[in-house]
């Protein structure tokens, strides 16, 4: 009887010095991601991703597009810190705060926003025939253009380069939308799907679709790693899968 009135006790002191350590307990702040991150850290998550999608990010998540590249997962780690740079017009700059937006709506391990003082990522809004003068990786003609420079698979520096010249608005605001977005490791093009901002050829789509979200959301859960293989990636993704 001794023995029960002591486990009770116990029992019961850690029970409020639980509750004690949860009302004093200074959460994170995840923003506007904040109840997706609790839902991805719950074992009980229902995420799940499908072939089609699978195959997908490893159609446009492997290699680039230009240079020499290996088929390996290229991301970044730290946060993306834009300056802009050039003659971007009121429209640019809508579409482009607009495109930050989103990501950051997408993705939760990393923030995107405009700093010019402390920047990782160089957007140029310029004329095309300039390009390799802020760029010497340039390869012609791209009205939209990336390069990335990374250290053991992990991006650590951008440069975009978007032509105010010989394009309408909507397709700069697309560029602006593809440029940037593969600029954060989805760096190949696919000829699957014509609603996508991947697609290979010419498009003005300025909006994501449901599938682009997907692998983008994808490239940046913890699991996958700068570095992984392909085999690495299906391991991880097959077991969201169904």
């Amino acid at each position: 009887m001794r023995n029960l009135s002591s486990l009770f006790l116990k029992s019961a002191l850690l029970s409020i010095i639980a509750l004690l350590f949860w009302q004093n307990y200074d959460q994170p702040n995840y923003g506007s991601n904040h109840l997706k991150y609790l839902a991805f850290l719950s074992p009980y998550s229902t995420q799940k991703y499908t072939k089609a999608e699978i195959d997908y990010f490893l159609e446009i998540a492997l290699g680039s597009e230009y240079g020499v590249s290996d088929p390996t997962i290229k991301k970044r780690i730290g946060d993306v810190r834009i300056k802009i740079l050039g003659s971007p017009t009121r429209e640019d700059l809508i579409t482009l705060n607009q495109v930050i937006d989103e990501l950051n709506n997408i993705i939760f391990s990393i923030n995107i926003e405009i700093d010019s003082d402390n920047y990782n990522l160089q957007i140029y809004f310029v004329p095309e025939p300039e390009f390799r003068k802020y760029e010497p990786n340039y390869i012609p003609v791209n009205y939209g253009f990336f390069w990335n420079s990374w250290n053991n698979d992990i991006i650590e520096y951008s440069k975009i380069l978007i032509s105010t010249v010989n394009i309408t608005q909507k397709e700069r605001s697309h560029l602006i939308r593809e440029e940037l977005t593969q600029s954060l490791g989805l760096m190949k093009d696919s000829e699957k799907y014509p609603d996508s901002i991947f697609y290979q050829a010419w498009t003005d789509t300025t909006a994501y679709s449901e599938l682009d979200q997907v692998v983008i959301e994808m490239l940046y859960l913890p699991e996958i790693q700068p570095g992984m293989t392909r085999s690495q990636v299906i391991d991880i993704l097959q077991k969201s899968s169904h």
